[in-house]
């Protein structure tokens, strides 16, 4: 049972003490020893006597905060119910926890937290069970070809189908132009890609064996992060002999970081450089605070041997895998620029706004590609999030899988 009230009560706690004692304490024991070790063998008794007193006081605070805490939660689940979902109640509300595990997702799936977002196929803003009897309920005109659409970072499978004035959602026009039925994935995205790849792997082996027709094709849509959580899908069903990876015959990745992001790079120097002096390590320790799923981003890593062992001390940790892509399944990557010549000055450095071209592209700094240029394509004048709905992306695409149609039937 989950009371979203309640968890969200203990985030703000664990956020308190995290952020606001910790910091505390870090800054002031640091000042205190900078101060002591100047005065030099002097000051031994008097920085005894001070840590003693200054470990009791942050210990007594932590305490009275933890029982309030505590006790606050304890009593929101009474008065509302061991079972409450206000939050995920409404769009705006699964937006917001969506962000929220975007941020901590890792952090809240160890603690239990309710928060955690569970991996799961959604229809109409609900959980959809990998049954038969749960699948045929909520498709009520399943076909034989699926196109699994994964949202990206703090996203919502709900972004795929946002109101917007003259533009047709992608799931909607594949349904009439390919015959694919839209199936729509949310994950916690503060996980780390590998750990959602995996589990992607099993959800879409109980969906094809669940659906209620035989599947015989599969298209894989990403957006940002979800692109990289799809192509992690492939290579760790692969390797588990998994059986549905035989009916992907696409994977279009829609500006998805496939060699990193310049922003998580620039906050990994920002901690890496606050390390050097204890009064601003405490600040660095906030920074290292982001999800497990944020510091993926940093060279796009896809299987668990790319991020584990991984230093925050270190300035650079690249140890990426070559990550083959599936036998028989097209991939095409989608880049975008703001604009409309991607070697433009502004286009260059700042691409669709969080992704740069040659990252979406999968062009890696020793000159190698993760496909070839012929699997990428370039739309001009749009920014990150227009990759969502975009007709031309949209276009590009269709005539993908079109071209594909026509070399099968040949």
């Amino acid at each position: 049972m989950a009371n979203e009230l309640s968890a969200l009560v203990e985030v703000g706690g664990d956020a308190f003490d995290r952020l606001i004692i910790g910091t505390t304490e870090s800054l002031h024991s640091a000042v205190a020893g900078r101060v002591f070790r100047s005065i030099g063998p002097l000051a031994a008794p008097s920085r005894y006597v001070h840590n003693r007193a200054a470990a009791a006081a942050y210990t007594a605070v932590r305490l009275v905060s933890g029982a309030v805490t505590s006790a606050s939660s304890y009593s929101i689940r009474v008065l509302t119910g061991a079972d409450s979902r206000p939050l995920t109640a409404s769009r705006r509300g699964r937006a917001a926890v969506s962000a929220l595990n975007g941020f901590i997702g890792d952090a809240l799936e160890k603690q239990g937290n309710a928060l955690a977002i569970p991996m799961a196929v959604r229809c109409n803003g609900v959980d959809v069970p990998c049954d038969r009897d749960g699948l045929r309920r909520a498709f009520r005109r399943p076909t034989h070809r699926l196109a699994v659409f994964l949202h990206g970072l703090s996203e919502t499978e709900e972004r795929w189908r946002r109101p917007r004035r003259g533009r047709l959602e992608f799931g909607a026009q594949l349904r009439r132009d390919f015959g694919l039925t839209p199936v729509y994935i949310r994950y916690n995205s503060g996980l780390h890609i590998s750990e959602n790849g995996r589990r992607l792997g099993e959800l879409l082996e109980s969906l094809v064996d669940s659906w209620p027709v035989a599947v015989e094709e599969m298209v894989l849509v990403g957006h940002s992060m979800g692109g990289l959580v799809a192509r992690s899908a492939c290579h760790a069903a692969r390797t588990d002999g998994r059986r549905w990876p035989s009916t992907v015959r696409h994977l279009v990745a829609l500006g998805s970081p496939h060699t990193g992001v310049p922003l998580e790079k620039s906050v990994h120097a920002a901690a890496w450089a606050l390390r050097a002096l204890p009064e601003t390590s405490s600040l660095a320790r906030i920074l290292d605070m982001r999800s497990a799923g944020i510091r993926d981003l940093r060279f796009g890593y896809l299987v668990d041997d790319d991020w584990r062992g991984e230093d925050p001390g270190r300035l650079m940790h690249d140890h990426r895998s070559d990550v083959p892509s599936l036998p028989g399944c097209v991939q095409t990557f989608i880049t975008a620029t703001l604009t409309r010549d991607s070697r433009h000055p502004l286009g260059w450095l700042g691409g669709d706004l969080l992704v740069r071209t040659e990252s979406a592209a999968g062009h890696r700094a020793d000159g190698s590609v993760v496909v070839p240029a012929d699997e990428v394509v370039h739309v001009g004048a749009v920014s990150h999030f227009d990759l969502l709905d975009h007709p031309l992306v949209y276009a590009h695409i269709r005539q993908t899988l079109a071209r594909d149609q026509v070399r099968q039937a040949g």
